[in-house]
């Protein structure tokens, strides 16, 4: 007696419309995930680079607040003739956090190397705060700039190099240019601990905070 083989299942119409369906559907999910990862990722770095330029310092040139005037008066002051020509230039944390180990030069067009304020050794200026940066012997016929270094308590650095125009026997500022995770001055960061100081850094420091004691431009 011979078997009867069996009849092959049929299929409906449905079926392979309804895997495909599911295939689609598929992978329509793993890209909704991955967009919304990728929205995730991006949102949190927008609210992390709007929160570090809400507490960024911005050391500017400014001007002083007189009582009773409308107006304030320049930034920056030149007077003297010759090589007994004096710049003063007053500066301010415009920012909301504090700028932390502040290195200022001048450079002159025309002149090699760069001058240093007299008796300046600011730390760190804090938010609204001002100085009055005072350079000796510095004439320049026409243009001069004013390079600042610095860096925010998260240790990311920030620099501004100000041009800064002679104007008859008066100068002032023409431009500003902003930098951040970039250095304009010739004079680097601060060493620490410095030699025979004891390190009392904790172990855990936030990262920029431990600063190398390789090679370094100039220290301030």
């Amino acid at each position: 007696m011979g078997t009867t083989p069996l009849a092959a299942a049929e299929t409906g119409p449905w079926a392979s419309g309804w895997d495909m369906l599911v295939a689609l559907g598929t992978l329509g999910l793993a890209a909704v995930t991955v967009w919304l990862a990728w929205s995730t990722r991006q949102l949190a770095r927008e609210t992390a680079a709007d929160q570090r330029a809400q507490w960024r310092p911005v050391v500017l040139p400014a001007g002083d607040w007189q009582r009773g005037q409308a107006q304030r008066d320049r930034s920056t002051n030149y007077f003297g003739t010759g090589r007994h020509a004096i710049l003063r230039v007053r500066v301010w944390n415009s920012g909301r956090g504090p700028a932390l180990h502040v290195r200022v030069q001048l450079e002159r067009a025309g002149q090699p190397g760069a001058d240093r304020p007299v008796n300046w050794s600011l730390g760190a200026l804090a938010p609204g705060e001002a100085a009055s940066l005072r350079f000796e012997e510095v004439a320049f016929p026409e243009r001069a700039q004013l390079l600042i270094d610095y860096r925010d308590m998260t240790g990311r650095s920030h620099a501004k190099a100000s041009t800064i125009v002679r104007d008859g026997q008066d100068a002032y500022v023409y431009d500003v240019q902003v930098f951040e995770d970039h250095a304009v001055s010739t004079l680097g960061d601060a060493v620490y601990p410095q030699a025979g100081l004891r390190d009392v850094r904790p172990l855990t420091s936030p990262p920029g905070t431990r600063i190398s004691l390789g090679k370094k431009k100039e220290t301030a």
